[in-house]
């Protein structure tokens, strides 16, 4: 086929076509590669993983804490600004946490519905001793993807709970 019909039949610019033919020709793919512009990262790819799984088990660090932990661990100084726009650039950003319990479990949550379910809502009393969050330092902000709440695990201490089905 001439580069013509297929412009045509792609409904796309002839030159369009015709610059991916020959970058085609000259490298085998049919697009160049990105080339990097700009200054050379302050951080390597291995250091932003290493900040990425921090964040994933701790949430509610602080910038200057994630600075500490790179320079200790991969020997990398760098500015809080510096790790804030590389949190920014790989779509973090800072918000409240939301607590949800370790013991927390759905399976148990479903069977329990599941089993209070046959009761009429009229026979059923509970009481509930109060529940006292271990973490009382507990920080308000971690960060998480934009799109994304921000989860935080808790220890909880339960008291005795008790359902009565009458």
């Amino acid at each position: 086929q001439t580069t013509t019909s297929i412009a045509i039949s792609l409904d796309m610019p002839l030159q369009v076509v015709q610059r991916v033919l020959k970058t085609y020709r000259e490298t085998g793919e049919v697009v160049n590669e990105q080339q990097m512009d700009g200054r050379i990262p302050l951080m390597s790819e291995t250091a932003v993983e290493f900040m990425l799984a921090l964040l994933e088990h701790s949430p509610d660090l602080y910038l200057e804490e994630i600075q500490q932990q790179l320079l200790l661990l991969h020997n990398i100084e760098v500015s809080i600004a510096t790790i804030w726009h590389t949190l920014k650039h790989l779509g973090l950003s800072s918000k409240k946490l939301s607590r949800i319990a370790s013991e927390h479990s759905e399976e148990a949550r479903h069977e329990f519905t599941m089993a209070i379910g046959e009761d009429s809502p009229d026979h059923i009393v509970c009481i509930d001793e109060s529940t006292v969050n271990v973490l009382t330092t507990f920080r308000l902000n971690g960060w998480s993807h934009s799109s994304m709440q921000a989860h935080k695990h808790c220890n909880f201490i339960h008291g005795t709970r008790y359902v009565f089905s009458i």
